[in-house]
């Protein structure tokens, strides 16, 4: 076995935006195979290998995934919702609501010039998880009363009853946010 290594540059790193790192790994992709036809036999198996690739299948997987994650978690939670609480308006607004969540947020997430990396793919999970559990808590806290009460009545409740706990979750996550923005992140 012939191991031989050629270092050549190139102007990206494993966190470069996918769509650069899947232009270049198919364009080096394509010029191994040329490369595989003209080589004679015996060093005509070679293959590419390189450090910035590494992540490279993980964050297609994650940008993948990520769309079906939102669609998957829409449907679930508006089909749970529609059965506990059998309110189509309940309903449609709890799924709305969980969709302008992920929506505004991927909005900014593209406004601050950011892309879908690793570490974001994860903040969006976690958010997809965050959103349908403050949503689905403020509909129960709306739909549990019992009695003639208006709409206006139980969404006075729910605001207080869940209100509270909803706000100090809020604001411990955004307290471990700013903690966690001053730290550096090292792949090893």
């Amino acid at each position: 076995t012939l191991i031989m290594h050629i270092p050549y540059f190139q102007n990206l790193h494993l966190s470069s935006p996918y769509e650069k790192l899947d232009a270049q790994w198919h364009l080096t992709e394509d010029w191994t195979k040329k490369e595989h036809e003209n080589a004679p036999n015996g060093v005509n198996n070679f293959y590419f290998s390189s450090f910035e690739y590494w992540w490279y299948d993980t964050n297609g997987k994650l940008l993948e995934t990520a769309f079906l994650a939102a669609g998957i978690t829409l449907g679930i939670s508006g089909f749970v919702v529609l059965i506990y609480f059998r309110s189509l308006t309940l309903t449609l607004f709890s799924v709305g609501t969980i969709a302008y969540v992920l929506v505004s947020t991927t909005a900014l997430i593209v406004a601050w010039g950011w892309t879908l990396g690793f570490i974001e793919s994860i903040c969006l999970a976690i958010l997809i998880g965050i959103s349908c559990d403050f949503v689905i808590h403020l509909g129960h806290a709306y739909a549990s009363p019992t009695g003639l009460l208006s709409r206006n009545e139980r969404t006075k409740r729910a605001l207080l009853t869940m209100g509270p706990s909803i706000l100090a979750a809020s604001f411990t996550t955004i307290a471990a946010s700013i903690i966690m923005m001053f730290t550096i992140f090292r792949f090893y």
